[in-house]
């Protein structure tokens, strides 16, 4: 059973979305995410559609979407090369700042207090009990957001020590987590091209004659524009002109310069 002490300790880092980090992020930058996914979903994305809610359990804090605010616009690239934006409403929203160390020590004071925590150290389990406890911890305490640094970098694009990613929770009727689709961010749009990438046969040889997957897609939208990726990593300008674009219904290309 958690004590009264360790409760208190996580409820103390539980924040309004009003005074947290994730405000002052949506301040300076506007209430929209991106989210980096293969390019086979560009034509899929093309008019707004709700993002993929990811259930497996090697993720960071448990079922939700895993999304990154416009301040960090390309630091998920390492997942694909398709760009989706969204706009999204935190309002009223509790948030977990995972960034702190405090909250961190809160959580796995929490979690080392739960009878399942043993199968984290014991058993060949630990990936599904730990997804299992994130779960069980985000609906105990109805945690809306969860903010953490990447636990996976990129070179140049992901940097671990100083990017926030989110976890957003959507809810049932039943104040569960749901699955499926997400209705807090339901309105993804594919917004940038991160260059190409292509599909590899089994053994991860390349296919022979690959066609291209974007092209089709690309051509029929209304504008576009482009700027060389290591121009976009130094543009503070960057989420600006990535909001532009999904307004505008047309898409940035971030092109690598040959």
């Amino acid at each position: 059973m958690t004590s009264t002490r360790i409760t208190r300790q996580v409820e103390g880092e539980i924040e309004a979305y009003e005074d947290s980090q994730l405000h002052n992020l949506v301040s300076d930058h506007g209430e929209y995410v991106i989210k980096f996914v293969q390019s086979r979903w560009a034509s899929h994305y093309t008019t707004p559609k709700k993002l993929k809610i990811s259930e497996t359990p090697a993720l960071t804090w448990g079922t939700a979407t895993y999304v990154t605010p416009l301040a960090f616009p390309l630091s998920s690239a390492l997942y694909g090369r398709i760009g989706l934006v969204t706009d999204f409403s935190p309002h009223g929203w509790r948030v977990f700042d995972a960034t702190k160390p405090s909250a961190r020590a809160a959580y796995v004071a929490w979690a080392r207090s739960q009878p399942s925590y043993s199968e984290l150290l014991l058993t060949v389990h630990s990936t599904h009990a730990n997804h299992l406890l994130r779960n069980r911890f985000r609906e105990r305490f109805r945690i809306d957001c969860v903010l953490f640094h990447p636990d996976q970098e990129a070179e140049v694009h992901t940097d671990s020590s100083h990017h926030i990613w989110m976890a957003v929770t959507d809810w049932n009727a039943r104040h569960r987590i749901r699955t499926t689709m997400s209705d807090r961010l339901s309105r993804a749009r594919f917004t940038v091209l991160l260059d190409e990438d292509f599909d590899l046969e089994d053994g991860g040889l390349p296919i022979q004659v690959a066609p291209r997957k974007i092209e089709r897609v690309t051509a029929t939208f209304p504008m576009k524009n482009c700027i060389e990726v290591s121009s976009a990593r130094r543009d503070p300008t960057l989420p600006q002109t990535i909001v532009q674009h999904y307004t505008s219904n047309g898409y940035l290309h971030v092109f690598i310069h040959p």
